[in-house]
C-alpha cells in the first residue's frame, strides 16, 4: 500500500495540473482521533500495533499534498466494523480528518462514526452509486459526489448518508469535457487500493488452450483445460490432452488423455507468477505400425511446472509416465481468467 501511494505521488509530481484520485475500499478504523486503513492479511493483535501495521489516512493526505498538483480526491469506502474485535475507544467507523490539505476533496461512504453498507453485489452501496455517476459524461467533480450522496441516501432510505469535505474551490472535470467549457481532457493519476485484490491470479478461475510438442511420439499435442481456485494460491486443473501427427509416414498416432492436476501458484507480481504441481490421467491412444493398429489404455502420473505472464500466457513443462515409459511435453498457451 505504501508503494502504491508513493507511485501515485510520483505521477502527480510529473504534471502540475494533474488531478489525483485515491480510492480505498475495505476495513478502516479510528484510534486516538486518527483514521487507519487496514492492509490485506494484516496481523494486528492489538490497537497498539495500528500505527506500524496499517496506513494512516493523514499520511496519504500529506504525501498527496507534497506532490503540489492542483486537485486530489480521496474516497474512503472504509466505514465498517473493526475486524479485530478489540477497540479501546469503542468508536465505530472513521472520524473527521483534522488537517485537510488545500486543493483536496475527501469523501466518506457514510457520516463520521457511522458504518457503511456492504451492499448485495461486488461493491458496497456507496461505491455502486459512485460508479454510476463517474460514468456520466460532463459532470463537474463536486456534482459527481453531490449526486452520489443523494443516490446513496435515497437507496438506503437515509440510513446511510455520505460525507463530503472539500478544500477545493475551483471547477474540475474527471475526463473529457465539451460544451461551454470548450473541449479538453485533464490527465488523472489514479490508485485503487482495497481488501479484494482483483488482479491476484490465484483467486481466479480460468479456461484455456495450448499447443505443445512432446519429445517422443506424438510430436504435437493440443490441450484444453480449465482451473478452479478453491484456496488461496492453490488451484485444481481439469483438462484433456489430444495428441496427433507422429512425424513418421509409416507410423500413425492419436491419443486422448483426460487429466486432473493440483498445483500451487507463487506470484512475483500481480501479473507474473510460477506454478508447480502434480496429478494424473487416463491415456487412450491408438498406434498404427505398417497398417496394424495397437490400442493403448493406461493410467498416467504427471508432474509439471510453468510460468504465467499477464494472467493470460502460460508456458509449462510436463513429465508424464505410465509407470513403464516416461515422456515430456513443452506447451505454450492462452488462459482466460475470470473471478
Amino acid at each position: 500500500m505504501e508503494n502504491a501511494i508513493l507511485q501515485l505521488k510520483d505521477k502527480l509530481c510529473s504534471v502540475e495540473n494533474t488531478y489525483g484520485f485515491f480510492f480505498y475500499a475495505g476495513h478502516g478504523v479510528q484510534s486516538g482521533g486518527e483514521n487507519f486503513l487496514i492492509p490485506v492479511d494484516a496481523n494486528i493483535p492489538s490497537e497498539n500495533f495500528l500505527r506500524n501495521r496499517s496506513v494512516s489516512v493523514q499520511t496519504v493526505l500529506d504525501e498527496l499534498n507534497d506532490a503540489g498538483n492542483s486537485l486530489n480526491v480521496v474516497v474512503l469506502d472504509a466505514c465498517r466494523d473493526n475486524p479485530f474485535g478489540w477497540s479501546r475507544s469503542g468508536s465505530r467507523g472513521l472520524t473527521i480528518v483534522t488537517r485537510q490539505p488545500s486543493g483536496s476533496i475527501i469523501v466518506y461512504a457514510t457520516s463520521a462514526g457511522m458504518q457503511a453498507s456492504d451492499g448485495d453485489g461486488r461493491n458496497g452501496l456507496f461505491t455502486s452509486q459512485l460508479i454510476n455517476n463517474l460514468a456520466t459524461p460532463g459532470l463537474e467533480v463536486n456534482e459527481v459526489f453531490r449526486r452520489t450522496g443523494q443516490d446513496v441516501a435515497r437507496v438506503s432510505d437515509n440510513k446511510q448518508v455520505p460525507a463530503i469535505y472539500s478544500q477545493f474551490f475551483e471547477t474540475a472535470f474527471l475526463g473529457e469535457v465539451s460544451g461551454d467549457f470548450g473541449s479538453y481532457s485533464i490527465p488523472v493519476a489514479t490508485v485503487i487500493i482495497g481488501q479484494q485484490r482483483e488482479s491476484d491470479p490465484s483467486k481466479y478461475w480460468s479456461v484455456g488452450a495450448s499447443m505443445g510438442t512432446s519429445f517422443v511420439y506424438p510430436w504435437i499435442t493440443a490441450t484444453v483445460r480449465g482451473t478452479i481456485a478453491p484456496l488461496k494460491y492453490l488451484f485444481l486443473e481439469l483438462g484433456v490432452d489430444m495428441g496427433f501427427v507422429s512425424g513418421d509416414p509409416d507410423i500413425g498416432y492419436n491419443s486422448f488423455c483426460p487429466f486432473m492436476h493440483a498445483a500451487f501458484y507463487f506470484p512475483f507480481t500481480d501479473t507474473v507468477g510460477v506454478y508447480a504441481g502434480a496429478g494424473g490421467g487416463y491415456m487412450m491412444a491408438n498406434y498404427k505400425f505398417n497398417g496394424l493398429e495397437y490400442p493403448q489404455r493406461c493410467f498416467t502420473a504427471d508432474a509439471f511446472t510453468g510460468i504465467n505472464i499477464f494472467n493470460a500466457l502460460d508456458i509449462s513443462y510436463t513429465f508424464r509416465t505410465n509407470f513403464e515409459y516416461i515422456s515430456s511435453k513443452l506447451s505454450v498457451g492462452y488462459s482466460y481468467r475470470f473471478k
